[in-house]
């Protein structure tokens, strides 16, 4: 036997016989508590203890919480129309046309810099994407749509 099995066998709380654990304790005598579980042994012990239970179906007519969670998530690109992504795009290349004319600091900046030829890539590019959202668009965002546009070329 190596030195860590003796250790082991050392440090090993024993277990009572049958007949200790029937013995009548004494008034006087300590009983010795059990050892301290950890608490990830406690939980793993009270999910082990309790039966994993099925999902009812939720009346008819009713969304259950799952459902609605299901229906709260985010959108992702692939849930966008090509319309709404072009909306998305115009607003990324609007923020970085005014952080390239060097009139609004980037994110985290405190000071602005100026890129003329990245700010006219970025309005061009913008033009570009406003003329194909227009035919989708209604009367009110075409209005924002040109008041962005020659705002930016103004600058």
């Amino acid at each position: 036997m190596s030195d860590q099995d003796q250790a082991r066998e050392v440090t090993a709380p024993e277990e009572p016989t049958q007949e200790e654990s029937e013995k009548p304790k004494d008034a006087g005598e300590e009983v010795p508590s059990p050892p301290p579980h950890s608490q990830a042994a406690a939980e793993a012990e009270a999910t082990e203890a309790e039966p994993e239970e099925e999902p009812v179906p939720p009346p008819h007519g009713r969304v259950s919480p799952e459902q609605k969670a299901e229906e709260q998530r985010a959108p992702t690109l692939a849930d966008l129309d090509i319309y709404d992504t072009l909306r998305f795009m115009i607003g990324l290349l609007n923020q970085a046309a005014w952080i390239h004319l060097g009139l609004v600091a980037p994110p985290g900046a405190s000071e602005t810099r100026t890129d003329l030829a990245q700010a006219r890539v970025a309005i061009d590019s913008l033009e570009a994407l406003v003329d194909k959202l227009t035919p989708k668009a209604n009367d009110e965002e075409k209005r924002e749509l040109s008041t962005m546009l020659a705002n930016l070329r103004v600058n």
